[in-house]
């Protein structure tokens, strides 16, 4: 029996409506996946709530695929006053958090440069390998893969840097999450190439469209300025087999925006030979 096709989205692109709300707009729309944005869980106190939730999820069509934390405040593996040690104990949350989901990927953030910190990337490096050799073996546990979202203001930009941390990890639990807005205007010149030079380091794909101008407006896919036919088929040469979800954040219309983009991801999962 052929796998069913599993249309991803995320309710962090439907973050001005309640979450119940939110979760029967994507219903509604078409989607059959979604990621959960950590905030909007907030009223799931215990991992019993969580695993309700997780449950209304499916009855209404949304089976859950990942939990988004990218880009918590509390992410400050470089402070010197314990946020090595906060960092890490905020990874262990959310990959407990991912677990009482019954999902097996979580999305996480690599940070950027403090303000004033003038450590060379390789030392910065350093600490992020550290941070997420202990993260990944606790995630190895539950069964979590953590996914890295870079951005084009963050450290993982670097493709130094991402492919050195990357390389330090075990794969089967750390990766890289291709967000096309991200890359799109962190490299415009070169965002289809960096999926050649990254490989199978890529572990997830945030499918969007970009005026390649605004870090966190994601387009809907063909009204923005990226090669989309050029990212889809630098997957394909890649051999890509990974997740791939639509992402919409930042677009005003979010409803919209997945009715046009819907069909545009499910096309390029047939060509990719995804699920």
């Amino acid at each position: 029996m052929a796998k069913k096709t599993v249309l991803r989205g995320s309710t962090i692109n439907f973050k001005g409506y309640p979450l119940e709300d939110a979760c029967r707009r994507m219903v509604g729309v078409g989607y059959t996946g979604v990621e959960f944005w950590k905030p909007q869980l907030s009223e799931c106190k215990t991992p019993e709530l969580i695993k309700q939730f997780a449950s209304y999820s499916r009855r209404i069509g949304l089976e859950p695929v990942a939990l988004n934390d990218v880009d918590n405040e509390g992410f400050k593996p470089f402070d010197p006053h314990n946020g090595f040690e906060h960092t890490l104990e905020l990874l262990k949350e959310n990959i407990d958090m991912a677990h009482a989901l019954s999902v097996n990927d979580l999305m996480a953030w690599e940070g950027v440069r403090p303000r004033g910190n003038n450590q060379p990337d390789k030392e910065l490096l350093k600490t992020m390998i550290q941070l997420y050799r202990e993260a990944t073996r606790y995630g190895k546990k539950r069964n979590v893969r953590i996914v890295v979202e870079p951005h084009p203001f963050s450290l993982g930009m670097s493709m130094e840097y991402i492919t050195g941390l990357c390389d330090a990890l075990d794969g089967r639990y750390f990766g890289v999450l291709y967000d096309c807005c991200h890359y799109g205007v962190g490299k415009p010149n070169g965002y289809v190439k960096a999926i050649g030079k990254l490989g199978d380091r890529i572990k997830y794909i945030h499918f969007s469209d970009s005026d390649q101008r605004t870090s966190e407006l994601h387009y809907p896919l063909g009204m923005g300025r990226l090669d989309i036919d050029g990212i889809v088929g630098a997957f394909a040469e890649i051999g890509y087999e990974g997740m791939i979800s639509l992402d919409i954040w930042g677009y005003p219309l979010p409803e919209e925006a997945s009715r046009i983009g819907l069909p545009v991801l499910r096309k390029t999962m047939d060509k990719l030979g995804l699920h």
